[in-house]
């Protein structure tokens, strides 16, 4: 045999275990990565069962039914039949169903999922309010001790009393939170807002940005109490096709449960606010009447100081209403 006949019988065989070794560097890469998502997995899974844990030890009800850790081989998120979450002394309580979330498994701290549908009972001065949302979508950066930040938007929203009748409704929604060292900032809107008791009210916008002084330990006190509360409002604000009311202030909730506040409200077409406010609050429709007299020297389009002492509604020298206490 030459050696050119030696040389290309060598350079296959070669060539081959090259291919081989290749091939089985694949699959051992492939096996590693697998067994490393599935470590991840039930990491998820454990880091969920001790969060609900903890919310247990604080007095709290959560669960997620069926949790399982789905998304391979490029994903990985936390999948749930259903959710829950009740704090009695928030007075509130949720549950959803249809939760799914994942995150690249290159970024697991930066989350986005959905949720079909949630419900909630909620405390309320005048009786127990029952909401619904659809089609919730939402979006988090995971951080200890609290995420950077957390934003959800949702589909419909509806409002009903405790025997079930119909309060409100919007046709959408958005909310964001987000830790400002030991502050916590929110930011909201409630689209298409209707409410059935008051006849002939157009579709109304409501939006809110404020900061809650040291709304981080707030979040994560045992007793979740307002009292002795404090923070910004930088726009609180109703909108209307022909009018609009804005607030904007400084207030605080002393031990008693009474609001101290220092506002400002800019209103534009202010009598068609008031005509809005007194369909809304037909018991106030007298004090309104006398704050639109007042208003209406001041302009079209005003910016009028507003004063809460102790609960009691002050506009110049005039007491025009009280905020009960906040329990």
């Amino acid at each position: 045999m030459t050696s050119s006949e030696q040389a290309q019988e060598t350079r296959p065989a070669k060539g081959s275990r090259r291919f081989i070794w290749l091939a089985f560097g694949i699959i051992v890469a492939i096996a590693i990565y697998t067994g490393g998502w599935f470590w991840a997995a039930s990491k998820v899974k454990s880091e969920t069962a001790e969060f609900l844990a903890r919310l247990h030890e604080r007095g709290q009800q959560a669960d997620c039914t069926n949790a399982q850790a789905k998304g391979y081989p490029f994903r990985i998120g936390l999948f749930c039949d259903g959710v829950a979450f009740a704090d009695s002394k928030l007075g509130l309580a949720l549950s959803g169903s249809g939760f799914r979330s994942a995150a690249q498994i290159y970024q697991p701290a930066k989350v986005v999922g959905e949720l079909d549908r949630l419900t909630g009972d909620f405390a309320a001065p005048g009786g127990p309010i029952h909401a619904s949302w659809q089609d919730i979508r939402f979006s988090t950066h995971l951080a200890k001790p609290l995420p950077t930040l957390v934003s959800a938007q949702s589909g419909p929203v509806s409002l009903a009393d405790a025997d079930g009748q119909q309060l409100g409704a919007a046709s959408d929604g958005i909310i964001h939170f987000r830790p400002n060292a030991g502050d916590l900032d929110m930011a909201g809107q409630l689209n298409g807002v209707t409410a059935t008791a008051v006849q002939g009210l157009p579709p109304l916008k409501f939006a809110i940005d404020g900061t809650i002084a040291n709304g981080v330990n707030l979040l994560q006190a045992a007793d979740r109490s307002l009292l002795g509360a404090s923070g910004t409002l930088r726009n609180l604000s109703v909108t209307a096709p022909d009018g609009s009311m804005a607030l904007s202030g400084a207030a605080a909730i002393d031990a008693n449960g009474l609001l101290d506040a220092d506002f400002s409200i800019a209103l534009q077409n202010p009598r068609a606010i008031v005509r809005l406010a007194s369909a809304v609050l037909p018991e106030w429709a007298g004090q309104l009447r006398q704050a639109e007299k007042l208003v209406s020297l001041m302009g079209d389009n005003p910016t009028v100081p507003v004063g809460i002492v102790k609960g009691e509604i002050k506009l110049g020298f005039f007491t025009i209403g009280q905020v009960p206490p906040i329990q």
